[in-house]
This record gives C-alpha cells, sequence and structure tokens, in this order.
C-alpha cells in the first residue's frame, strides 16, 4: 500500500495525497476537519485503500459530504465506493453531471474509447453508481455547511468540463479548483493547461480564470497537486499558457502529428525557461499529449464552424 501522506495546513484542514498509480503528489483531496467534515475530492476507486487510510491516521471515521469539483475518472471515479464506505455522506457534483454519477455506464464507456477497458481496470479501478437519494446537486451559488460558521462557497466554472466546480472558504482563503486552472507541481508551481475533449473551451477557460483571480483567494488548491499562495501568478500564467498553447495547435493545422509537436514544443519550452529536467519529467509523466491536442484541435474546429 502507498505511504499515508497527511498534511495539516491549519485552520482545520488537511491535504491528502491519494496515492494515484502508487503514486506521490499526483491527486490531492482536501479534507475539513470541522464540525460537518467535508472532503473534496475521492479520486478513482482504486485510491480508496489509501484515501480510507489517511483518514483514520487522523482519526476521522465518520464525513458529512464528499463534493467533487468535476466527475472525471481521476476525480470522481471512487464515488460510488466512497458512498459504500461513508453510508453517512452526501455525494456533491454539478447538476451536469448528477446523472453521470447515478448511472456511470456512459461515461465509463466513453473513458474505455481512450484508455481501452484492461487500461481503465489498471488506472483508474471500477465505477460504481452513487444512489440518487445520496445525492447533493450543485451550481453557482451554493453553500455547503461546514458547522462552527464556515462554509464553502460553489463556483460553477465550466471550460475546463462542463460539470466543472470550484470550492471557495473563508477562513482559511483557499481556493480548491480541481482541474479548471490546470495542473501544477511542485516544487515551484509552474501552471499547465489541461485541455481535454469534448468540453475544452478557451474563451469560457480565461473568463473562468479572471472570476476565480476576482476572488483574491488566499491560496489556490490544485488536486494535481497541492497548493500555492501566490494566486495572482496563477491565475495570470494559467491564461498566458492557455493562450500559448492555442495558437501554437492552430498553427499546425491539420497535422496527424500534432499531438508529439506539442509535447515536443512544450518540454522545449520549458527547458527554454530553464525548468529542472526532473519537475519537466514529472509534468511530462501527467500529461496525456495526444488529448490535450485533440481537445484543442475539436475546440478550433467547432470556432471555426460556427
Amino acid at each position: 500500500m502507498f505511504d499515508v501522506s497527511v498534511t495539516d495546513l491549519g485552520d482545520s484542514l488537511y491535504m491528502i495525497d491519494a496515492g494515484m498509480h502508487d503514486e506521490p503528489e499526483r491527486l490531492a483531496c482536501y479534507l475539513f476537519d470541522t464540525p460537518n467534515r467535508v472532503l473534496i475530492e475521492c479520486g478513482p476507486s482504486n485510491v480508496m485503500p489509501n484515501l480510507t487510510a489517511a483518514l483514520a491516521s487522523i482519526g476521522v471515521e465518520e464525513i458529512a459530504a464528499m463534493v467533487v469539483t468535476h466527475i472525471h475518472l481521476d476525480h470522481a471515479g471512487g464515488a460510488g465506493h466512497f458512498a459504500a464506505r461513508f453510508p453517512e455522506a452526501e455525494i456533491g457534483v454539478h447538476t451536469a453531471g448528477a446523472r453521470h454519477l447515478v448511472d456511470p455506464a456512459r461515461l465509463w464507456d466513453s473513458a474505455e474509447r481512450i484508455y481501452t477497458p484492461a487500461g481503465m481496470l489498471a488506472l483508474w479501478g471500477p465505477m460504481d453508481p452513487v444512489p440518487e437519494d445520496r445525492l447533493r446537486v450543485l451550481d453557482e451559488g451554493s453553500i455547503i455547511d461546514l458547522g462552527g460558521g464556515r462554509s464553502l462557497d460553489v463556483m460553477y466554472t465550466p471550460g475546463h468540463a462542463k460539470h466543472h466546480i470550484v470550492f471557495s472558504e473563508e477562513r482559511s482563503g483557499g481556493m480548491f479548483v480541481g482541474d479548471s486552472v490546470g495542473i501544477a507541481f511542485p516544487h515551484g508551481h509552474m501552471v499547465q493547461p489541461v485541455t481535454p475533449p469534448p468540453d475544452f473551451d478557451q474563451p469560457l477557460v480565461v473568463g473562468q480564470l479572471r472570476r476565480m483571480a476576482a476572488r483574491q483567494p488566499g491560496f489556490v488548491g490544485f488536486a494535481h497537486y497541492g497548493i500555492t499562495e501566490d494566486a495572482p501568478r496563477v491565475f495570470d500564467e494559467a491564461e498566458a499558457r492557455i493562450d500559448e498553447w492555442v495558437a501554437f495547435v492552430e498553427s499546425l493545422g491539420d497535422d496527424p502529428d500534432a499531438a508529439d509537436q506539442l509535447r515536443s514544443w512544450v518540454l522545449g519550452q520549458y527547458r527554454s525557461e530553464g525548468i529542472s529536467e526532473d519537475d519537466i519529467d514529472q509534468y511530462d509523466r501527467n500529461t496525456f499529449w495526444p488529448m490535450q491536442a485533440t481537445g484543442i484541435q475539436r475546440w478550433l474546429s467547432l470556432r471555426d464552424t460556427a
């Protein structure tokens, strides 16, 4: 089993390394150990032993709610398993994603076309449905009570996915952004876009980045991975890189090797910026380049035919 890693962030907030793919710093889940305990993200089902062990290590046996930023498998694939393990917990999800947690067949079939049946089980584990009566449907302006006068505020942030939401909490100053800003690995937290099909939409992403920045969070909590307190730089860098990626892919036209071209160009850019080879390798290993290129190409095609 992956070695449990739980970081006390203060203000009754913990960051849990879920040990996704049995590697450190692949998926961060955030626990508010408040009177109404709330966990942000559960990850895929095959991290459930790691997650439950981490919770037990800090004395947590009951959860009031587990909420997901969106329904992609690396964030919510284990929601049904989590619901079974914590039978009192509500499962919070955006309205556009709720039906897919109740009946995950369509979501699973779509992902299976990308990862193959064997790859799905190896990467994520199986996906069980969440009972409909356990769901809490969330949208822009929803409030999740943490108890003790604290709460999570919900923003609807499409652009990465139509079912994406972000959570903010006033006392800690945290904004928990899922994939809406990108991925940013320790140490240094350089932000890299995440541009998957079918929902990637450049103007939507940029608009949501500006909305999030306007909230002036004290720190940004990435799912992949960890926190950074330099929020203004994060949002500015995310917007700039999105624009650069889209411009580069657009310059390739219909090049069938767009994924390889994008990878080579991005990693070359990182080297020119002085990013260490270890950090570059971490970003490279955490990026499925064909999906990133395809997402941008699809959006460009839809834009040009609109």
